[in-house]
């Protein structure tokens, strides 16, 4: 599980417009939910699902039961979407002009060119003006979620505190460290090409500390460790000094959550990423207190969220049709 420091509201309007082209796929087919009057088909959904599971999984091979639960997640999703979308066409909420043109000015900056974006649009048998009220709807939705089930707060230091005082009896106290690491080889390179590799991983760094990409991202393009395309260059509880005195001395340098300088050694130049530092002290377990306690709080806020659309289903009529495309725990659903 990760937590993506991002625009909440555009990375909804983003998701929503991104999957617009699937969304239409198989339109002829049968209903098989209805929120009031409006269908949801079982193209729809499994053409959204697969979409999804390539996203998440990377183009693995999905089982039978883990295509259940995203199919679960699309179903969800949908629902909540159109119950939201009925909501705020009662209260009547309203988004400027300013702010939809703004968020498809961004998502069009995704794609090469002006023609590339309508071409993708004429691929989903979309107008423009069909495109903008799916991004105005998106707007509408954020701004009635933000008043009934805000996001959670950043965690506070005091929380953080606290959290540590309660657990760090569990803490492993060895000399091992965590973290992921970006590795270019030099064997055989002139000095040049070793000094833009040297800039090329300053600049990886800045990206990373800018949260324009993630450090695992880049390291399965960038790295030179073949491991690095499956495992983003993570590395496991390992001694420094195992890696060089080059590798130990930048790491003694930096705390939990940082990047090191470029270190440079006989075999090649890497940057390294500290996420885990065994040594029993507060500061070395502050990074990943924080991701623990965000990742609570945004479950505690699914679960109110999904309270909340619960209620709306008592006063917007959902009907499943299909138990396959009934989830276990579905939204407006009898107990």
């Amino acid at each position: 599980m990760s937590i993506k420091l991002i625009s909440r509201g555009v990375a909804a309007v983003l998701l929503t417009v991104g999957i617009a082209s699937a969304q239409l796929m198989n339109s002829k087919s049968l209903d098989v939910i209805r929120v009031e009057k409006t269908g949801i088909s079982a193209g729809k959904i499994d053409s959204l699902a697969q979409m999804l599971a390539a996203q998440q999984f990377q183009g693995k091979k999905v089982n039978d039961e883990m295509m259940t639960q995203v199919r679960y997640a699309v179903i969800d999703n949908l629902v909540g979407q159109e119950l939201v979308k009925l909501e705020c066409k009662k209260l009547g909420i309203k988004v400027s002009a300013g702010k939809v043109d703004s968020l498809t000015t961004l998502f069009k900056k995704q794609f090469p060119s002006e023609d590339a974006f309508q071409k993708e649009l004429k691929k989903s048998n979309t107008t423009m003006a069909q495109f903008k009220t799916k991004i105005e709807d998106q707007l509408k939705s954020e701004q009635l979620l933000e008043k009934k089930v805000p996001y959670p707060k950043d965690p506070t230091e005091k929380q953080k505190e606290a959290f540590w005082e309660l657990n760090k009896g569990k803490a492993q106290i060895n000399d091992t460290i965590s973290g992921a690491r970006i590795f270019v080889s030099t064997k055989g390179k002139s000095a040049q090409e070793i000094n833009d590799a040297k800039v090329m991983l300053q600049g990886l760094a800045a990206q990373v500390r800018s949260k324009k990409a993630t450090f695992a991202q880049l390291a399965a393009v960038y790295s030179d460790d073949p491991e690095a395309k499956k495992t983003g260059g993570v590395m496991n509880k390992f001694l420094a000094k195992s890696k060089g005195d080059a590798f130990a001395k930048a790491v003694n340098k930096i705390k939990v959550g940082e990047i090191t300088d470029v270190i440079v050694d006989k075999d090649g130049v890497s940057i390294f990423m500290l996420t885990e530092k065994n040594d029993g002290k507060y500061d070395s377990y502050k990074h990943q207190i924080e991701y623990i306690l965000r990742v609570q709080a945004e479950q505690d806020r699914q679960m109110q969220l999904k309270a909340y659309l619960d209620g709306l289903a008592k006063t917007y009529k959902v009907q499943y049709l299909d138990k396959k495309y009934t989830p276990p725990e579905a939204i407006g659903s009898a107990k």
